[in-house]
């Protein structure tokens, strides 16, 4: 027995005046009714940060995607600058 059943077991024996068996059966069912509840509590909060992180994930995913597509946009637009500038320094020297 804990330390928290043997107090509950004390006051259930000496302030409702139980027996010792009956103390101690109502010691350890009101010990495990809170294990239970505390069990429960703390799986609804692991799901709910398991769907905290699952749609921090597909938010992340999205914005690299997006980002990814930005800077595919932006190397082309270089590219495609660089190939001008080229053309236009072939053109000033060949037009000489």
């Amino acid at each position: 027995m804990s330390t928290t059943e043997i107090k509950l077991y004390d006051i259930f024996r000496k302030d409702l005046k139980l027996d010792d068996d009956r103390a101690r059966i109502f010691a350890e069912v009101v010990q495990e009714t809170i294990q239970n509840e505390v069990r429960l509590q703390s799986t609804d909060y692991k799901s709910q940060i398991k769907e905290d992180l699952l749609k921090l994930e597909m938010q992340l995913k999205g914005e690299i995607k997006d980002s990814k597509t930005d800077m595919i946009k932006w190397f082309f637009a270089f590219f495609i600058t660089l190939v001008l500038m080229i053309l236009g320094l072939y053109a000033t020297i060949l037009l000489k």
